[in-house]
């Protein structure tokens, strides 16, 4: 679909992302003898969206364990920020997340000082409250290929787009906890369309966004949802909404008036998806009508 399509980082941004990552590496590997860095969350499970400025990458630098035996975890914090400093002066350790925050000129970095766990993820310095704490992102990521495969790869496009949707609409909900929602309630249902998925997640969120989720990654850690709790009602009015529209637009389309169902679907995601042309190809596909005669028909309906 047009939409996705949009929302999906590209080869050349992927291109800026992997020189970025080895800027860090090089200093990593020279002040510290690092063993490499692995690039986690949303870029690596494809579930970024565009545009590419101001989203935030995790980026784990993978050190050898004598450096955890030697300092605390709020030390190790304070050496790698002060190297990274040297080259990126605004770089600043998170309050909120076990990462030194470092703004590039095309998105931001979580660089997440870290050592590898044979086959159980990474132990990870918590600063502000004296631990090591074990994490293993690829659980999730495991765990999202296999839903999307299940979903005949429909999964990852309706993240993307309700992540989309979420920055359409104040940005309320963590992104990170919206991925966890949609796969939790698509999980064993069955879809044709992206449509009808994203139909089906608006109808059920509205009863869900008041609980936390287990992440995966993180044992017994819970996730909330909202950015702002105050805010539970406008996000719950808002998924209602929502699925109100798209029943509307789906009744349009049934009685062929392609315009105002796509008047309807913009009411959500700024006049972008599905598309009017998207409808209107659809329509003359189902009616068997193709090749310059199709061109025409949508040349004159746009």
């Amino acid at each position: 679909m047009a939409l996705d399509a949009s929302l999906v980082i590209t080869v050349a941004q992927n291109a800026i992302i992997s020189t970025r990552q080895s800027e860090i590496e090089k200093i990593m590997v020279k002040e510290f003898g690092a063993k490499g860095t692995v690039l986690t969350g949303a870029s690596s499970r494809n579930t970024m969206i565009q545009p590419l400025e101001g989203s935030v990458i995790d980026l784990f630098v993978l050190l050898h364990p004598e450096l955890g035996q030697h300092n605390t975890p709020a030390g190790l914090m304070i050496k790698v920020v002060d190297v990274l400093r040297a080259h990126y002066p605004d770089a600043e350790i998170s309050a909120k997340t076990h990462s030194i925050v470092v703004a590039m000129p095309e998105f931001v970095f979580h660089v997440v000082p870290s050592f590898f766990r044979q086959d159980k993820g990474y132990i990870v310095a918590d600063a502000n409250n004296q631990l090591w704490k074990k994490t293993n992102p690829a659980i999730h990521y495991y765990a999202l290929d296999e839903d999307n495969h299940k979903h005949k790869s429909l999964l990852l496009p309706v993240i993307r787009i309700i992540k989309y949707w979420n920055e359409c609409n104040g940005s309320l909900f963590n992104n990170y906890y919206l991925e966890l929602l949609i796969r939790d309630i698509l999980s064993g249902q069955k879809f044709e369309s992206l449509v009808e998925a994203i139909k089906y997640f608006f109808k059920e969120a509205v009863t869900l966004v008041v609980f936390t989720i287990d992440d995966p990654s993180d044992n017994g850690k819970q996730m909330d949802g909202l950015k702002d709790i105050t805010k539970m009602m406008e996000a719950m009015q808002q998924f209602i909404d929502c699925y109100g529209h798209i029943v509307e637009a789906k009744l349009y389309e049934s009685e062929g008036n392609l315009m105002q169902a796509y008047k309807e679907f913009g009411k959500i995601f700024g006049g972008y998806y599905p598309g009017y042309v998207d409808m209107m190809a659809k329509k003359l596909d189902a009616n068997g009508i193709t090749g310059i005669e199709a061109l025409q028909i949508l040349r004159d309906a746009t």
